[in-house]
């Protein structure tokens, strides 16, 4: 009778055991789970910390001119952005010039990384997806100075060039564009309001990309 209860005791120990580390490896495998792959509408901006399985998964859709104007929220961040491309440059391929659609005026700037090297030119009017960090570039007030003098050269230059001294303009190759330079008044504004000695421009630096049409 005591070595029957003795086994009753034994076996309702050892499956006391098993359900116990059964649980505890269910708790530890769905512990190992990445927040952002458990939910994909959490947003992740940031490519550090998140594992590869669900890396732009969740991550939240931005247009060109969100990045440009709330630059300063996703400095050095990760983010995805879908933009119409107006341009690529025809020098190095580098950049792409962005618009939030066919429509809209250019408002973000996007480079490629050392490992895309550079851009097809048969990007150019396509809605594309770009995943970066965002990065900033600042236009200081001596630098928007020494500019503004120099348009100002080149106008003075531009205009005894294309002034054959009646008020006319001749057509000379190379001077289709007398006159035009720069406004950095927006830029001036931008910083007398804010306080600052510099002019934020906020571009992506492009690791990946997709072509959504």
């Amino acid at each position: 009778m005591k070595r029957k209860f003795l086994m009753i005791v034994l076996s309702a120990f050892l499956f006391s055991c098993g359900n116990s580390e059964k649980k505890s490896n269910e708790s530890t495998s769905s512990d190992e789970v990445p927040a952002c792959c458990k939910n994909k509408g959490n947003e992740a901006t940031s490519s550090d910390n998140v594992p590869e399985c669900c890396k732009n998964k969740g991550m939240e859709m931005l247009f060109p001119s969100e990045v440009s104007a709330k630059g300063d929220s996703y400095l050095g961040k990760e983010v995805a952005v879908r933009g119409f491309v107006k341009k690529v440059c025809h020098c190095s391929g580098k950049k792409c010039q962005l618009a939030d659609n066919d429509e809209s005026e250019v408002s973000l700037t996007v480079f490629a990384n050392d490992e895309i090297g550079k851009f097809s030119q048969e990007l150019t009017g396509k809605n594309v997806k770009y995943i970066g960090v965002v990065k900033e570039n600042r236009i200081t007030k001596e630098m928007i100075a020494a500019e503004e003098a120099k348009q100002a050269e080149e106008a003075a230059k531009s205009n005894q060039n294309c002034d054959n001294g009646q008020g006319e303009v001749k057509e000379e190759k190379g001077h289709k564009h007398c006159g035009k330079n720069k406004d950095y008044s927006k830029m001036k504004k931008w910083m007398e309001e804010n306080k600052k000695d510099y002019y934020p421009v906020y571009y992506v630096e492009v690791k990946n990309f997709e072509v959504m049409d």
